[in-house]
Order: structure tokens, then C-alpha cells, then sequence
């Protein structure tokens, strides 16, 4: 396992990095998705990272965490739905948040929209949403079936 402290070099050993040391302990796809567009400035669009964002190695950072974004993204864009859901549902584990209010806001915010990577394909990012959109009627739904009759 690669040292917490390991100091990049090259692009390569950035986009390295990013996989084995930063991405490496979250759980799947989506989450490594919902984690690199939160790295993402939204005013630049720069990606920015505490330990690879430091002095002049701020472009080749964002350029590993950008292609680290998009190549992610693109693996989810052909994620079956059914695995699209177990991803949410593994991600609102993740995080620890009560799942009805994760579920309640995701669909009032849809903050998932600016979780898609910056210059793809609107057919893309629709279709993205979309799965979105549905895991979460999927995973609403098995809530309400789940929940006690009164």
C-alpha cells in the first residue's frame, strides 16, 4: 500500500496517486464521482487536493484528478441500473446520513447534477442523471415497502 506521504512526481504518479492513495478506501464508482466533483473549485473548475495541489504541481493535480473524474464517470455511464443503485445504496452507508433525508433532499437539491465532470456530453450527463433519478425511486420505494404498516 502506497505511503500516505508519497510525493508525486509526474503525471503519471499523480493520476497513481489519486487511484491507490485517494480513491483507493471509498467504496465504489459513484462515491470516487460524488468525492472528485467536490475537489472540483466551482468557480475555475479547477481540481484542487490538499497533499497534490501544492505550489506550482496545481495543473498537473487537477489534470490527474480530472481524468481520474472522467474515466470514473464513464464506467458509471455503463453501469447496469440495478449495480447503479446498489452503488447509491452503498453510498448513502457510507456516509453515515439517516437514508430518508439523504433520498429527500438528493431529490429536492438534485446537487448530483454538478457531480458530472465538465465538458461532456449533454447525453451523457442527461443519462447520468437518469440513473440517478431512478436509483432513488428505486431505493425510496423499497423504503416505503420496508417501513411498518400503521
Amino acid at each position: 500500500m502506497p505511503s500516505q506521504n508519497m510525493n508525486p512526481s509526474g503525471p503519471d504518479s499523480y493520476v497513481r496517486y489519486a487511484n491507490e492513495v485517494i480513491l483507493q478506501d471509498l467504496p465504489n464508482d459513484l462515491t470516487r464521482v460524488i468525492y472528485l466533483a467536490s475537489l472540483r473549485d466551482c468557480n475555475s473548475g479547477v481540481y484542487l487536493h490538499p497533499q497534490l495541489s501544492t505550489g506550482d504541481r496545481i495543473h498537473e493535480a487537477d489534470r490527474a484528478l480530472r481524468g481520474c473524474h472522467e474515466e470514473l464517470f464513464r464506467r458509471l455511464l455503463t453501469t447496469p441500473l440495478q449495480a447503479f443503485v446498489v452503488q447509491l445504496e452503498e453510498y448513502i452507508r457510507y456516509t453515515r446520513a439517516e437514508r430518508a433525508t439523504i433520498l429527500k433532499t438528493w431529490k429536492s437539491l438534485q446537487a448530483y447534477r454538478a457531480t458530472v465532470p465538465m465538458g461532456v456530453l449533454e447525453t451523457s450527463a442527461e443519462l447520468f442523471c437518469l440513473n440517478v433519478e431512478i436509483a432513488l425511486a428505486v431505493l425510496e420505494e423499497d423504503a416505503q415497502n420496508e417501513a411498518p404498516s400503521q
